[in-house]
């Protein structure tokens, strides 16, 4: 019978900054950077640490992103519980973008099984949650909003900052203004 190998726990200080490194590698270099001895120096520990804590790099990488999932959607539950959940919305996407760090995961997606399963699993789950709360806004207020359905409106929240930061991360802002201008207009229809 084999022995059972010994992992360290998943909430310790070594765990998360193990975690912290791996997103600043990813942001900062690349997941082609993304080794088990880049993210320990990174992190300032041993490399056998990083085995330690995570059986292969894909459960360290896949780990990070549930983190920044789970986070996510923490603040997306205060975003939509607000009075004003699709300006909360909008707003928190448009400051917490990032871009880089975002295109790196998609790009782990195309390889990497539990990235992908991940990816879908948060943006169902993130986009359902949006559209009723705008559904409930626009109940509680009488808002009609036409030919646009909530799920309508929380895909456009959601991929309109997707790609303000995506273009943003490679230099281009042209038209960023006029759309920001015009998702606030719309916003402001629903309030």
């Amino acid at each position: 019978m084999a022995a059972v190998r010994r992992m360290g726990p998943p909430d310790s200080a070594t765990s998360s900054a193990l975690l912290d490194a791996a997103e600043r590698v990813l942001r900062n270099e690349g997941y082609g950077a993304a080794s088990s001895r880049r993210i320990a120096e990174e992190a300032g520990v041993k490399q056998q640490l990083v085995y330690y804590y995570f059986r292969t790099m894909d459960d360290l990488l896949l780990a990070c992103f549930q983190r920044r999932t789970a986070r996510a959607l923490a603040r997306l539950t205060e975003d939509v519980a607000s009075n004003q959940p699709a300006h909360a919305v909008w707003w928190t996407l448009s400051d917490s973008q990032d871009a880089r760090l975002a295109f790196e995961f998609m790009a782990l997606a195309n390889r990497h099984d539990g990235i992908r399963e991940e990816i879908a699993r948060f943006l169902t789950e993130s986009r359902r949650m949006t559209a009723d709360a705008i559904a409930r806004q626009c109940k509680e207020q009488g808002t009609d909003l036409g030919p646009v359905t909530p799920a309508a409106a929380a895909f456009l929240l959601s991929t309109v900052n997707v790609f303000l930061g995506r273009e943003a991360a490679t230099g281009v802002t042209e038209g960023h203004k006029d759309i920001r201008a015009l998702i606030e207009w719309a916003l402001n229809r629903i309030d």
